[in-house]
């Protein structure tokens, strides 16, 4: 299947999910920066769109600032092909590339920078405020001082991007039942930054080179599952998070694996460590589920009976009484390559095994 077959077969299944909210007189309105369609800017189709348009805006730069405050698809008319990609560059410096104030709006198939910002709020590339039911999908966010940033924000899906070379790839401030999935976090500060949110769920993403991969502040009852996270400074950090659940990770040649500070309740079980430190628990919490624990890099038991699961325990701090009591001593994933991926296993904005930009 072709890119334009793809975008077709997109937007048609957009349009047929949404047809309990969009009205009869739905249309799509065409964007070129060259003329030759309905606009030949992203904001004036924005402005003169209804509830449930769609907005298809055809390659080029585009040097400017989106103001979303209606429900609209806007959706890249491109392919990966580097003469074929459609870019929206921030034309003032200070300002969110794309600021959505409404909710059940798309945003799909964009190269998206802005530049870094000197104010105290950061500049991004997507940002949600107060807005629900929003996809953000298949865009790559480099230079921004913030990729994607939620606010208030609430139940939107967040699949299949790149976000590098900022400071926050990922930013999520009070929102919650959020869904972060395959996406590709790389050379930011971090890679997602959670604070004061909770039930949300990232789930198979990618975070390498970054100096934390995934930070959790006062955020509780959310779900990390099925992530790769390696070569970062800091893999995981929970700071005053309770009740969460780290499972089924890759965590590989971090400085240290996963770091828990003043943070109790959380369920880490069935997980691939091996690190430079695995595990630093400051906290009282869970290491281990009732069937399966961890496989560790420096465990040293014995697996006598060959069940796979050690005979000792693994204690992760002896103070606190953090124990991992059914260590695993075979490894139960072969995700540990740091390569992002889909879920057929295909790679997402990759070229020779790096991001491209």
């Amino acid at each position: 299947m072709n890119e334009r077959l793809a975008l077709n077969v997109l937007v048609i299944s957009l349009l047929v999910l949404g047809t309990a909210i969009i009205p009869a007189n739905a249309a799509v309105i065409t964007v070129s920066m060259n003329g030759g369609e309905n606009y030949t800017s992203i904001q004036e189709a924005v402005n003169n769109a209804q509830n449930g348009d769609t907005i298809l805006v055809n390659p080029g730069v585009y040097r400017e600032n989106v103001k979303v405050n209606k429900e609209v698809l806007i959706i890249s008319n491109s392919s990966e092909e580097l003469n074929d990609r459609t870019y929206v560059l921030g034309a003032i410096s200070n300002d969110d590339v794309f600021f959505v104030n409404s909710s059940n709006v798309t945003i799909s198939g964009f190269y998206i920078s802005g530049g870094p910002s000197s104010q105290d709020w950061y500049e991004v590339g997507i940002y949600l405020e107060g807005a629900d039911n929003c996809s953000l999908i298949n865009n790559a966010l480099i230079f921004n001082d913030v990729g994607i940033a939620l606010n208030g924000s609430q139940r939107n899906y967040i699949n299949n991007n790149l976000a590098g070379m900022g400071y926050t790839g990922i930013a999520l401030i009070g929102s919650n039942e959020n869904e972060l999935s395959d996406n590709w976090l790389a050379t930011n500060d971090e890679g997602i930054l959670m604070n004061s949110s909770v039930n949300n769920t990232i789930f198979n993403n990618t975070a390498t080179a970054n100096g934390i991969g995934f930070f959790l502040g006062t955020s509780d009852r959310n779900i990390i599952d099925s992530n790769s996270v390696s070569r970062n400074d800091y893999g995981i950090i929970l700071e005053n998070a309770g009740y969460n659940t780290v499972t089924n990770n890759s965590l590989h040649q971090n400085e240290l694996g996963i770091y828990l500070n003043a943070s109790s309740s959380n369920t880490i079980y069935q997980n691939e460590f091996s690190n430079f430190l695995d595990a630093l628990d400051e906290g009282v919490n869970i290491w281990n589920s009732s069937t399966a624990g961890n496989i560790w890099s420096d465990y040293t038991g014995e697996d006598a009976d060959g069940d796979g699961i050690g005979d000792s325990p693994f204690v992760v701090n002896e103070s606190t009484g953090s124990t991992d009591y059914m260590p695993l001593v075979e490894e139960s994933s072969d995700n540990s390559s740091g390569d992002a991926g889909d879920n057929n296993g295909n790679e997402t904005f990759v070229s020779n095994g790096k991001p491209e930009v």
